[in-house]
């Protein structure tokens, strides 16, 4: 088995850290170096994730015990994944996830480690794409496990789950059996324990073949990420943390559903949404989907893509009014995010609002009232920008009139003129 590890080829020359939990696989992962000396310094990282208490407690010290025995450096860590979950509104499972890569990155920077060996093997590589498959994830989801992605390489990625086992029973490898391993209600455990024995039965190779099969999707995946890659900055592209995907660009496309998955992909966006948002490209502006993390909105000439948060009615700040002599004012033209109006014509408090379809008011400057919506038609703002504007009005005479829609313009009727003893300025934190 060692002369079929995936390894760098000057790994002799490498200080590597093994991410080991006491199970099959990480433990004959540790063996193998251990035993080896594959690298210039080995040594484990074992986390404790406080998820399965005695269980937990006991894999935590069976791996420092077996690490000490044999003179091994080890780093161990103990978390509490339930409560980090629960902060950041995620499962268990991807705090776990986040936590181990965090930390593992930490200490392999800290301590000078080349390489953080990770001992997935060829039966996680073919469960991760038929988990993919079913949640509609595209090509680049069923390319499997990558053997390396920054620090992490994965040296087992071209060995079977079965031929782990032989050679740990030949080799008395001692290791911890993960209970949870055996509940098929995670769908992972599922695929492993139910369809992969009937995959076997029809062909007991399957777990090869489908291996060749992932190679093959690499390599498409390669290809169409070039293609991709000379699209950026004309079919697709981010600016300012919003993504834009031209819709004229996109009309050019006889493939277009398959691009716009591409794009949409990386936020969050799942095969099923893409035949709607593509139905979107003849659609009135202000069509929207959201996927967990992100918005895309149809607006004119392209999709924007916002991070969900930032686009929302209810954004935007608290109104904040600080009330000046006017000769303490040197210039009539405001910093951005204010409005400067007369403090003498508004009567007080203010309050904003979100705008709304009937509103009207006299841009400064014009003659004659516009509605509020035909003025972000002519300021050319977008649904985001729309989003984040409040009216800001005042109580005159018994009736509600609008002084200002912050942070964009004041109505004329506010003004500042030479009769302006007192300055109120306006502006949203």
């Amino acid at each position: 088995m060692r002369n079929r590890l995936l390894l760098p080829d000057d790994a002799h020359k490498k200080s590597i850290l093994l991410a080991v939990s006491g199970g099959i696989d990480s433990m004959s992962l540790a063996h193998i170096f251990v035993k080896n000396n594959l690298c210039k310094r080995v040594a484990i990282a074992t986390v404790n994730f406080s998820l399965r208490g005695e269980e937990s407690d006991g894999d935590f010290a069976f791996v420092k015990e077996w690490a000490s025995e044999r003179g091994v450096e080890c780093f161990s860590t103990i978390f509490d994944t339930k409560s980090y979950a629960a902060e950041h509104s995620i499962s268990t499972q991807m705090a776990a996830r986040e936590l181990r890569y965090g930390w593992f990155e930490q200490i392999a920077r800290e301590n000078g480690f080349d390489h953080i060996a990770i001992a997935h093997n060829l039966n996680d590589s073919v469960e991760t794409l038929f988990i993919n498959l079913l949640r509609g994830a595209g090509l680049r989801g069923i390319t499997g496990i990558s053997y390396s992605n920054g620090l992490i390489i994965r040296p087992l990625l071209n060995i079977t789950r079965e031929e782990i086992v032989r050679y740990v029973e030949k080799n008395a490898i001692p290791y911890r059996e993960d209970a949870t391993n055996s509940e098929s209600h995670y769908v992972r455990n599922r695929i492993r324990n139910e369809i992969f024995p009937q995959f076997k039965e029809i062909n007991p190779s399957f777990l090869e073949t489908i291996s060749r099969d992932i190679s093959h999707f690499s390599q498409a995946e390669a290809i169409l990420s070039k293609v991709f890659k000379e699209k950026e900055g004309t079919l697709y592209w981010q600016e300012d943390g919003v993504g834009y995907i031209s819709i004229e660009k996109l009309r050019e496309e006889s493939e277009r559903e398959y691009w716009l998955h591409r794009i949409l992909e990386q936020y969050g966006f799942n095969s099923t949404l893409i035949p709607k948002i593509s139905d979107l490209i003849d659609a009135q502006p202000g069509k929207r989907f959201s996927s967990d993390t992100h918005t895309v909105i149809r607006d004119r000439d392209y999709f924007k893509i916002y991070l969900n948060g930032l686009f929302s009615e209810d954004c935007g700040g608290k109104l904040s009014v600080d009330i000046v002599n006017r000769n303490e004012i040197v210039s009539l033209v405001p910093p951005e995010g204010k409005l400067y109006v007369d403090a003498d014509r508004v009567q007080f408090p203010l309050e904003a609002r979100v705008w709304q379809l009937s509103d009207r008011f006299t841009p400064l400057g014009m003659r004659g009232s516009k509605k509020v919506s035909d003025f972000f038609v002519d300021m050319k703002l977008d649904l985001l920008q729309k989003g984040r504007v409040r009216v800001v009005t005042t109580k005159k005479n018994g009736t509600t009139q609008i002084v200002c829609v912050a942070p964009l313009r004041i109505d004329d009727s506010f003004k500042i003129d030479s009769q302006t003893t007192r300055v109120a300025i306006i502006s949203l934190e």
